[in-house]
This record gives structure tokens, sequence and C-alpha cells, in this order.
């Protein structure tokens, strides 16, 4: 199955960099937030990715075309212009770049990720958020439901839109957010879906996590996975920093693998 990631948005302004990158590779621990979600993914077999990148799309496509050198240690040899890998350290991951557009929306970037999927069912997340969603389980999910998306909700963090769902799980569609947070569950942004969804997406040009999604919740074709662990999108500097710190800290909820 493959794992679509919405990485084309905005220049981000979580990174220290003042030339702009995209936003999926703000780093935290030292790494962009592309290798902490696709480390997640790997770790239940999940490792064939299809990046949809957009703002600056080559410097996603550098990283991995050299991520070779960015982890492990390299002799070069200028005068035979030759460079020696050594301890060669990869990862299990086949990994397709698209540069879907600057302004494409994201309805739009995943309808350009068709051509590349090879199974009935597929996944897509966005690439700044971060979570220990449990994958098998929404998977499984996803199986037994036969909509043509399930999505992952979680509690919100405060700047979410409330996903109005009827029990025990169709959801309805979208709304603004609500003061009631505690009865309130959000979009955690990773969705199980079936091809089936590119016939709703003919002529799509809005948002998937909220045009999209509300079209199938018309045709009753979208459920949720309750999720009520952590999940947090890194949107502002704050929240960079506070998963810095959890990095730092050795405790950070969604580092599932070893080191």
């Amino acid at each position: 199955m493959e794992v679509v990631i919405l990485a084309g948005g905005l220049p981000s302004s979580i990174s220290e960099q003042p030339d702009g990158i995209p936003k999926p590779m703000a780093e935290i621990g030292g790494r962009p937030l592309l290798w902490h979600i696709m480390k997640s993914f790997s770790q239940y077999g999940l490792t064939d990715f299809i990046i949809c990148a957009g703002y600056r799309s080559y410097v996603i496509k550098q990283y991995f075309l050299n991520y070779y050198v960015y982890k492990s240690d390299i002799t070069v040899d200028l005068a035979k212009n030759k460079v020696t890998v050594h301890n060669k350290v990869t990862e299990p991951w086949a990994v397709t770049i698209l540069d879907t557009g600057v302004n494409s929306s994201t309805a739009e970037r995943v309808k350009q990720a068709a051509p590349y999927l090879e199974g009935d069912d597929f996944i897509v997340c966005y690439g700044d958020c971060l979570s220990d969603i449990n994958i098998n389980s929404l998977i499984d999910s996803h199986s037994k439901d036969g909509h043509i998306m399930t999505a992952a909700v979680a509690k919100p963090t405060g700047r979410n839109t409330i996903m109005n769902i009827v029990q025990p799980g169709d959801i309805k569609g979208s709304c603004i957010p609500s003061s009631d947070i505690h009865n309130a569950w959000v979009n955690a942004c990773t969705m199980v879906v079936n091809k089936r969804i590119f016939a709703q997406l003919e002529d799509m040009r809005g948002t998937f996590e909220t045009d999209v999604l509300n079209r199938l919740a018309q045709i009753h074709e979208v459920s949720a996975f309750y999720h009520d662990g952590f999940w947090c999108p890194v949107e502002t500097v704050r929240d960079r920093n506070h998963m810095q710190q959890l990095w730092e800290s050795g405790h950070a909820p969604w580092k599932i693998w070893n080191d």
C-alpha cells in the first residue's frame, strides 16, 4: 500500500532558514518532519511513498537524492573526483517525488498521484503532522467499513475544524470550530482511501481534507477512526519547539522505532 504525503504548501515559517523551505523539511532533532513521518509508517511495513511536492520541490528531491551523504560518513577524493561512502545507512523506502505545482489544491495534488498507485487502497497524510496513530488498526477499520475513505479523527489542538460525526463513526461533514472541545473530534490528516475516490475528484479543485471529505459525507462514503493518542499539526514555531523538546527528552510519542 502506497503512502501519499501532501508536501506542497507554502514556505515554512517554523524553520531557522531565512530563505524559506517547504514546511515538511523543517527539522525536529536534526531530521525533516518528512523523515519522522516516513519512519513511523515504515514500522508498519509501509515503505512505498509518493510525496506530492510543490513549493521548492527541489529541496525535497535533493534530500532524498543525497540521502546516503546525509546519513553516512564519506571520503571525497578531490584529485580523482571520487566519493567513498562509509558505513552506509539507509532505509528500505521507495520514494516517488512529484512536482504537483506551487498553487495546486490538496485535491489536485492527490489526483496527480493516481498514475503511481498500484493497489486498490492507499493512505493520504499531511507532511506537517506527527502522531502515534496505529496504522494497522486504521487499515483494518477501513477494510471493515468498506467506504471510500476512513479518516482518523483526534482531539482538537485548538485551531482545527470540528468534524460532524454521527455515532458510531459516520462522518456527516465538517463545521466551524466549536467551544465544546471535550466532545469534539477533528480530522487528524491521516486517511485510508480507495481508488474509487478519483471518480469524485474529476471536477474537484478544493481541499482534500474539507471539500473532498464533505462530498464523500454527502454520499455516505466516509467513516471515522477514533484516535485518542498523540497527534499534533506542526504549524507554528511554538509547535516546533514543543516537538523538539519532546524529542530531546527521549519521550517523543511518535517515535515508535528503535534507533
